[in-house]
């Protein structure tokens, strides 16, 4: 895995748990900020219970639920013990959109509209499967600089239901099943490029920047040539729609910081350049300038 890069303090706090029956939320916490070890994840979690996938994968056929859910430095990753039909077993390796892309998703499906959500579902699949091809090299190319003859798993993309607590967009993502014989053991059961892709979805400063498809307006673009009606701020580049419910008919982002307003300061102070007032302290630039989406094409 690259090497672990400076925390940012406006991150949340990195986390994840094993839940190994149902409806049971409690079982094994781990905060990653508190972990000693910097390998640590699933399979070391998993193994503190189950020796082998063969075990864990009798727990499930006993009515288990073995699970992992958490991030380390990017998007949510899950790894889970599946039961794949006519005695069969997998180990799921998922990893959900974050970042940039899940904010452009989120204001693509408001601007989608009841009308066109079931549409944009098939092209938002089908442009991460895009994405997927142009990011998966470069990640295996990361990885053969110590594992020369490592080569990347290839992910198909998938969704799920909302969250009960989410946006009401579905859940999306990248997932890799590892089947599980009697001789698997856990190492060969998590991808490494599939784990590292959730970096990507991360959105850290300048570390993916050499990689044009992560970046917003090719993001948007890609999306947009599958039907996704991805918006952009023409000012700021920030993911906006104004079809959300509680901001019809003004551009906004998904940023509790912005919102309604444009964050980029150089376009708001050349637009707004006026004299102060000669008395009093407020200016009328203190009311910020609206999102602009940018054109399309």
């Amino acid at each position: 895995m690259p090497k672990k890069r400076k925390k940012d303090r406006k991150a949340p706090r990195k986390r994840a748990s094993v839940r190994t029956a149902p409806a049971q939320p409690t079982g094994l916490l781990v905060d990653w900020d508190d972990a000693q070890e910097e390998d640590s994840g699933p399979l070391e979690a998993f193994a503190e219970r189950f020796p082998t996938p063969v075990d864990a994968v009798k727990a499930v056929q006993a009515g288990e639920r073995v699970e992992w859910t958490g991030e380390i430095d990017g998007s949510t990753m899950r790894h889970r013990v599946l039961l794949t039909g006519d005695g069969a077993a997998a180990v799921e390796q998922a990893v959900f959109v974050g970042g940039v892309l899940e904010e452009i998703l989120l204001c693509a499906w408001h601007q989608a509209g009841e009308q066109g959500q079931e549409v944009l579902e098939a092209g938002v699949l089908s442009a991460l499967d895009d994405l997927h091809t142009a990011v998966r090299p470069v990640l295996e190319a990361e990885i053969r600089e110590v594992r020369p003859d490592y080569t990347a798993a290839v992910l198909q993309s998938f969704r799920e239901e909302p969250e009960p607590r989410g946006p009401g967009m579905p859940v999306f993502g990248w997932r890799l099943l590892h089947p599980v014989g009697p001789d698997t053991i856990w190492e060969e059961t998590r991808d490494t490029a599939a784990w590292n892709s959730s970096q990507t979805m991360a959105s850290w400063p300048n570390y993916y920047d050499h990689v044009p498809e992560l970046q917003p307006t090719e993001l948007a673009r890609l999306l947009r040539q599958h039907g996704v009606p991805a918006v952009l701020c023409a000012d700021c580049g920030k993911p906006v729609t104004d079809r959300h419910p509680r901001w019809a008919g003004i551009w906004v982002t998904p940023d509790v910081e912005c919102g309604p307003l444009c964050g980029d300061t150089e376009v708001r102070d050349a637009r707004l350049v006026g004299a102060q007032p000669l008395l009093g302290t407020i200016a009328d630039q203190e009311f910020g300038l609206p999102h602009r989406p940018a054109e399309t094409t």
